[in-house]
This record gives C-alpha cells, sequence and structure tokens, in this order.
C-alpha cells in the first residue's frame, strides 16, 4: 500500500510540475532547442567558477565570429536566472545572433571551486565579498570568454550585484573597458542608502551576519537543489514564493511574471558568503554616499589595505560607453540612489539611459510577457555597440 501511494504521489507531482523546475541549466536550454556548453575558470587568488555557454541553437551549424555578449547574476542569484523566465534574456540574446555566456560568482551553487581550500569543510574559501569578485571573478572570467572565441571585446550586462561588481572593477582599473563593447547595467547598484527591502532593514537592527561568522556559518542561502517541495507550494499557494521575493528584494509590482515563479523559486537562490552579506549590511548603514570595500575594522584594514580606513572606490573614474535601465519602483537599487550613482560617474561615459516604468527589482529578470519588451531595447543598444571603438579614459 505504501509503495502504491509512493507511486501515485511520483505520477501526481510529475504532472503538476512544469519540467523545467527539475532541470538543470544545461537541460532547460537543451529542451527548448539550445546547445550548451559548461566551463571551468581559475581566478588568480584559486577560486574554481563555472561559465555557461549558449553558442546557438541545436541543430544549427555554430557561426564562428559571433559578437559576444556575458551576463552576470546578481546578489544571491545565479546563471540559471537568465534562463528560467518565459521569456528569457539568454534565449532572446542567442534568437539575436550572440554567442552567450554566463557568469556564476564565486560561491554561488555552480561555482563552488578552490584549487586548496573545500567549501565545506574549510572556513577560509568563504573569506570574500562582492569586492573580491569585482577584483578577480570579473578579469578572470571576461578574459578567459575574449581568447576562446577570439574577439577583441563583448557586451557586458549586469543586473544588480552583477553591475556593482563591474562599476568597482572599471573605477579600480578604467583601462578594462577595452575589453568591453558596452556595459549594460540592470537596476544598477552604487550606493543602497535608501534601500528598503525587508531582509536589509532587519539588518540595520541586528548584527545577524556577525553573530552567524562568530558561530561558524560562513555560508548564507545555500542551494542544495532539492527544491520539488517548494515548487509544488508555490504552485499551490503562490504565496511562498511571493513572500520569500519579497523578503529578499523588495515587493513585487504587476509587470512581474508571478506565474512563472514557482519555476523560477525551483532554481533559486544561487547563495554567497556570510561575509559578502555583512558587506551589503554595512552598505547599508553608510551614512553617506559611497561605494567602499569591506571595512574589516582599524587593525583588519591595516592588515588588508595598508590603511585604517577601508579604501572607498572613486565612481567619477569609471569610463563608458555605458547603458542604464533602472525601474521606478525599485526598492534595492533605489531611484534616489541610481541618481546619485548617475550623478558621479561621468557624463560622458553613460551613452543610454531610461528608467522603466512599474519595474521593480526582479521584473528586470522576471518580468511578465509585457515587460520583457524592454529587453528588445537591451538588445538594440548591444546591437548598436557591438564591434564599438569608444574610449573614454
Amino acid at each position: 500500500m505504501l509503495i502504491a501511494s509512493l507511486f501515485i504521489l511520483g505520477i501526481y507531482v510529475a504532472q503538476a510540475t512544469d519540467l523545467d523546475a527539475l532541470r538543470t541549466f544545461g537541460e532547460v536550454c537543451t529542451a527548448h532547442g539550445y546547445r550548451f556548453e559548461a566551463h571551468n575558470v581559475t581566478t588568480s587568488d584559486g577560486y574554481i567558477l563555472t561559465l555557461y555557454r549558449i553558442p546557438g541553437k541545436e541543430f544549427v551549424p555554430i557561426v564562428s565570429g559571433k559578437p559576444v555578449v556575458f551576463l552576470q547574476h546578481g546578489l544571491l542569484d545565479l546563471a540559471d536566472t537568465w534562463i528560467t523566465n518565459q521569456p528569457c534574456q539568454g534565449f532572446m540574446f542567442s534568437d539575436a545572433g550572440y554567442d552567450v555566456w554566463f557568469g556564476n560568482s564565486r560561491g554561488s551553487y555552480h561555482s563552488l571551486g578552490h584549487v586548496k581550500w573545500n567549501y565545506t569543510t574549510d572556513p577560509q574559501y568563504w573569506q570574500f565579498t562582492w569586492q573580491h569578485m569585482a577584483d578577480y571573478d570579473i578579469p578572470s572570467s571576461i578574459s578567459f570568454v575574449l581568447q576562446l572565441t577570439k574577439q577583441q571585446k563583448l557586451t557586458y550586462i549586469g543586473h544588480s550585484q552583477g553591475t556593482l561588481i563591474m562599476f568597482a572593477h572599471l573605477a579600480s582599473n578604467p583601462s578594462f573597458i577595452d575589453n568591453l563593447n558596452i556595459f549594460i547595467a540592470l537596476a544598477p547598484v552604487g550606493s543602497v542608502r535608501h534601500m528598503d527591502v525587508p531582509m536589509f532593514n532587519i539588518l540595520k537592527e541586528f548584527p545577524l551576519m556577525k553573530a552567524l561568522e562568530d558561530v561558524g556559518v560562513y555560508e548564507f542561502l545555500p542551494n542544495h537543489h532539492e527544491n520539488l517541495l517548494f515548487y509544488e507550494v508555490c504552485y499551490r499557494t503562490g504565496l511562498a514564493c511571493e513572500d520569500v521575493i519579497n523578503f529578499f528584494a523588495g515587493v513585487q509590482v504587476e509587470s512581474d511574471n508571478t506565474e512563472r515563479f514557482p519555476v523560477i523559486m525551483a532554481h533559486e537562490p544561487g547563495g554567497t558568503s556570510t561575509l559578502n552579506m555583512e558587506h551589503w549590511q554595512q552598505m547599508a548603514d553608510y551614512l553617506t554616499y559611497k561605494v567602499q570595500k569591506f571595512n574589516y575594522g582599524k587593525e583588519g584594514n591595516l592588515a588588508n589595505y595598508g590603511q585604517t580606513d577601508a579604501p572607498v572606490y572613486d565612481m567619477s573614474k569609471v569610463p563608458g560607453p555605458i547603458a542604464i535601465f533602472s525601474g521606478d519602483l525599485d526598492r534595492l537599487a533605489d531611484p534616489v540612489d541610481v541618481q546619485w550613482l548617475e550623478s558621479v560617474i561621468p557624463k560622458s561615459s553613460i551613452v543610454f539611459n531610461t528608467v522603466e516604468n512599474k519595474f521593480g527589482h526582479q521584473t528586470f529578470l522576471w518580468g511578465n510577457a509585457t515587460a520583457m519588451e524592454y529587453f528588445n531595447t537591451v538588445i538594440q543598444v548591444a546591437n548598436q555597440y557591438k564591434g564599438n571603438r569608444f574610449f573614454n579614459h
């Protein structure tokens, strides 16, 4: 009787579940008719990142010399975020004739390797924040893609933290723009003084991340890829998905594809280090506008930076071309904070700037069919600057 009941339950779950919720990144690509590749890249500080690639459609000869686009996810996310919505950015760019690459930040589900440390047993593995992604992940990933594709430049598209790490890297190394046709920033993040997200509002009151590290919890929201039950709860009620997304990224808006949330959340979260979350907590507590490296305290700063204060990134050194897509209802990349970022980046660096109406933070990734029409403009901007010879440094 028990075996029969389990068998019936298995049939029920299979029938109720959108198969994309059960598929891996590569399986989603293949199921929708796209080729898939995975490549490992080792950063100069020893982290092993996994990059994903869609070189084109299945059963269609691969054409060499395609323009290259690199999509970089944000905080607590992973590459799956670009292919789980319908329509999705990854497939749209492939259909537009691009060689599409996806980053997976260190510490996220697909990038948990290191040449020396084991992420499950070595606390040293987790001693990184987004500044290390900016310093190491960005140059290693972009260099690898350009070398393999034999291209001189690519188009970089970041969402949220994916924009922050590129802004930080360009502020520290302006000549890196020579590797990019254009930097397209979706829900751009610099200062987050006006961020109004439940999770970060709690962190303002309680130093939870430091407390977690003190008791040996170094990984934040790991993805165990066992999200079928969560999918079923989302599918049946819709409440779990909306509540979770609201907690971590701010309230949903009518432009979000809430019907697709169960599938999307079956792939989420990507996970990150507790130290990275502590860095975000520091950012939320700043009393002035700034983009600053992690503050280890006076002694820690001396050891890491050779000075008592954590260095501040000079956003006035960020070169272009940059295209900015922000949302009027974004509670993480708040419009006031975005305006500050736009005011300190050289005006000549920003070649395109638009505010999307009724867009929240995740709408840029998980918008409904009407909202996702904005991405046609993203592709148009990318087309305009592919083969770009614009320099501003």
